[in-house]
């Protein structure tokens, strides 16, 4: 049976005795456990999947949701990987939960489990890098998603192969006063570190130190955006992923950014003027070092701490067979990690990014997780530090060389915290 054993009232009121009051099962000995701990998404979908654990493989699922609002997540996620909380023994994590408590050292490395060595031949090679980046498998990927270029093809005809060209097309389509911009990303509500890593990479960045010319030329094409070419609106510095995505289907935007579930919402928004015909996505625009994107994605976690290890590996390995990724692929609309899983009938039917006219696999290609920021263990300062040095660049608060003396002096103190 399917258990909940605390509510999320209890959960939101977990404070420093690092789970003390969470009513978790009590521990048993590892050996012969039939019985596990975990935390995830509030999905009724999921929480059916998992219930079927007990009967697939004979371990009961206590399961509890993640709180809604992320500072509350990371605030918790934070707080038991610090003090060795032992109440856990398998968690959802995505980027920022997986680099905290990878690099950190709160999370078993699952190279030797069945959910690596089964399945690393399928796993997409972004994965695989990022692993190498972290010096460990220190999650189970269940998805995997991508923050591709879209484009309308009623006002850019075809999807440009360059900087210079994104914004000389962007320029003929802006139009301020119909609230028509040629070129809107992601740039606020903590959406802004996405766009200032897409355009290190492609310009070439160090990303060690940020100190060097090709992050100026980074950060330079950042703010030319709004300041010179005007092809990018000032309220970026306050739009995220949802006010973008209305925005495009209402045709004031004539390329832009987001994630990839972006592309149904976008075509399913009452009254869009965008179709799956004039909806264009392609690779990125490439800067001077090429056109390297970002992906992300979701997976699950062994805690360190865990008194039950046993039975979390049986649950991770289950979870990580293709057959129970594809179901939460299905469930959430989300692309999967596994190749042999890209032209499946049903996940194509639910994932529209699969079935363009440029091959998932293509889109892709050598796109980055997002380090440096995951593949450190000051996760959560670098994280702040990237997303602030967009909204600095974006808004004009400082100038592109301000930008990068800031970025690299904070950059070296989070080094030395």
């Amino acid at each position: 049976m399917f258990t909940t054993n605390f509510s999320r009232r209890k959960f939101l009121q977990t404070t420093a005795a690092a789970g003390a009051t969470l009513a978790f099962a009590p521990h048993v000995r590892a050996q012969g456990v039939t019985e596990i701990n975990m935390i995830g998404w509030n999905s009724p979908v999921l929480m059916d999947l998992f219930a079927r654990a007990e009967s697939e493989i004979g371990i009961k699922i206590n399961y509890d949701v993640l709180p809604s609002k992320w500072d509350d997540v990371m605030q918790k996620i934070t707080l038991w990987g610090q003090t060795g909380y032992d109440g856990l023994d398998v968690m959802f994590a995505d980027d920022l939960i997986g680099g905290l408590w990878g690099m950190n050292g709160w999370a078993e490395d699952l190279s030797g489990m069945d959910a690596w060595t089964k399945n690393s031949g399928d796993t997409v090679q972004n994965i695989t890098d990022l692993n190498n980046a972290a010096g460990g498998v220190y999650r189970a990927f269940f998805t995997m998603g991508l923050e591709p270029f879209f484009y309308n093809k009623s006002l850019v005809q075809t999807a440009p192969k360059t900087w210079d060209e994104m914004v000389e097309m962007a320029r003929a389509v802006t139009d301020a006063n119909a609230g028509v911009y040629g070129w809107r990303p992601l740039g606020g509500e903590g959406h802004a570190f996405n766009t200032v890593l897409l355009m290190l990479n492609q310009a070439g960045a160090d990303l060690s130190s940020l100190n060097d010319p090709n992050s100026l030329k980074a950060f330079q094409f950042m703010s030319d955006w709004v300041h010179k070419d005007q092809i990018t609106p000032p309220s970026t510095v306050s739009e995220d992923n949802a006010a973008v995505e209305a925005l495009a289907a209402a045709g004031k935007a004539g390329m832009w950014w987001t994630y990839e579930g972006g592309l149904r919402n976008i075509i399913g928004v009452d009254g869009s003027t965008i179709t799956r015909d004039t909806l264009g996505v392609s690779p990125w625009p490439a800067g001077p070092a090429g056109n390297t994107g970002l992906v992300h994605g979701w997976g699950v976690m062994m805690p360190k701490a865990s008194k039950k290890k046993e039975a979390a590996t049986e649950v991770i390995n289950w979870i990580s067979s293709p057959e129970i990724v594809k179901e939460i692929c299905l469930a959430q609309s989300a692309a999967p990690p596994y190749r042999s899983l890209f032209d499946d009938a049903d996940i194509k039917d639910k994932v529209p990014a699969l079935s363009l006219d440029v091959s998932w696999s293509d889109l892709i290609a050598g796109a980055k997780f997002r380090e440096p920021i995951i593949s450190s263990p000051q996760v959560t300062q670098l994280w702040s530090m990237f997303d602030k040095l967009g909204s600095y660049i974006l808004s004009g608060q400082r100038t592109p060389e301000d930008a990068q003396r800031w970025a690299a002096d904070e950059y070296s103190l989070i080094k030395l915290s």
